[in-house]
């Protein structure tokens, strides 16, 4: 990619004509960071989707990265850096009369990570972008990430940390590629075509996931991969019926309870219902990001599964994800009709997990009602895979 000083300047002049009816003389400096951002981001956009396009074409072998936490800091600084664009972004602006300085302090962080694991999987997306491997991120888009700490009378207070209180230039919805999670219900069977068993839900919670990609640039190349991240709502949340009764807490309920699962970077689970929300929480970034590998596996090279772990390899950053090993024998055998066998020898080849440590507190254990009720079908396959 190359910095055009002039199109920098229109694009920045249009992104404050266009989201906030203003010219650089009324912008805010939030206004500013906002245009700058995004029209650094109309630079990268070629490059990103030529990425995309190339790793798509060229039979090669990509890397998701499944991880609870990614801690990436502030975007604006790091890729005007990894663009080589800083310098002369700064003169731009210096010749604009705005100090780059101040715009970038009107980023916020982030509320993806709060330490070393979230840390630990921003640096190998770095890493693996710079050195030009296709290797892409999943996660969470928490919308208040851990907390906002402040001192007050000698002792921290706790606020949210609401981080996408403005909206993030850095972001693109991709409500196209929005998929449904299940929780809940109970597992039912039914004859397929063949006469094999076919397993599905009954009554089950539906929860839509929608992804959110960020770019991620690499140092001095024009490889630029995706962190994609999935936000939680209910299809269905909001119920006219009982808002028209006057029930109006119980009227947006199932949205609530659907948003809750984005909402917060590692919620309490000193009680139940915490406990019941973690595993919500892994079980639906899991279960999207691999109903999306299986939908982009299945749209370039149809349902030959065989050859699934030649283009996929999965890491698991820590436990937070392993359920998506269980996840994905029930998707090749529920939604794609194949054998025990023949799931198993894929799900075997595909998954690779980093273990960061072994204190017991950290090892995640689920009490086994909990596991069932939530996930009925995945615990059955757990189970059978216990006993083979």
């Amino acid at each position: 990619m190359q910095f055009d000083k002039h199109k920098f300047k229109e694009n920045l002049s249009a992104r404050l004509r266009r989201q906030y009816g203003k010219d650089i003389s009324q912008a805010s400096f939030h206004n500013l960071y906002d245009a700058v951002s995004a029209s650094t981001l109309e630079f990268i956009m070629e490059d990103w989707m030529q990425t995309r396009k190339t790793f798509e074409t060229k039979p090669v072998k990509q890397m998701s990265y499944l991880s609870a936490e990614f801690l990436m800091g502030r975007a604006l600084n790091n890729n005007l850096i990894n663009t080589g664009f800083l310098e002369p972004v700064k003169e731009v602006l210096e010749e604009m009369g705005i100090d780059y300085a101040t715009i970038e302090e009107q980023e916020s962080d982030a509320g993806l990570g709060n330490g070393g694991l979230g840390r630990l999987a921003a640096c190998f997306l770095d890493s693996l972008a710079t050195l030009d491997y296709p290797g892409h991120g999943y996660g969470i888009r928490y919308e208040y990430g851990m907390f906002e700490q402040r001192i007050e009378n000698g002792f921290q207070v706790e606020y949210p940390d609401n981080w996408l209180k403005h909206r993030d230039p850095w972001e693109i919805k991709r409500s196209d590629l929005a998929v449904e999670v299940e929780f809940g219900g109970r597992v039912a069977m039914k004859k397929g075509s063949n006469g094999s068993d076919v397993f599905y839900l009954e009554d089950a919670e539906r929860v839509t996931a929608t992804p959110f990609d960020m770019p991620i640039v690499g140092y001095g190349t024009k490889t630029v991969n995706t962190l994609r991240l999935w936000q939680a709502t209910s299809p269905n949340g909001f119920d006219l019926q009982l808002f028209n009764d006057m029930q109006y807490h119980r009227s947006v309920e199932k949205q609530n309870d659907a948003e809750n699962i984005s909402r917060v970077l590692y919620p309490n689970d000193s009680g139940p219902s915490g406990k019941t929300l973690r595993l919500k929480q892994q079980y639906f970034f899991s279960s999207a990001s691999l109903q999306d590998l299986l939908n982009a596996f299945v749209k370039e090279h149809g349902e030959n599964f065989e050859l699934f772990p030649e283009y996929n390899v999965i890491q698991l950053n820590d436990t937070h994800p392993v359920v998506a090993i269980p996840e994905m024998m029930r998707l090749l055998i529920d939604v794609y009709r194949l054998g025990w066998d023949e799931a198993y020898s894929i799900v075997e080849k595909t998954f690779a997990y980093t273990n960061h440590t072994i204190l017991s507190e950290a090892l995640e254990k689920w009490p086994i009602a909990t596991f069932k009720e939530l996930l009925p079908r995945v615990y059955q396959i757990i189970e059978e895979m216990h006993r083979r």
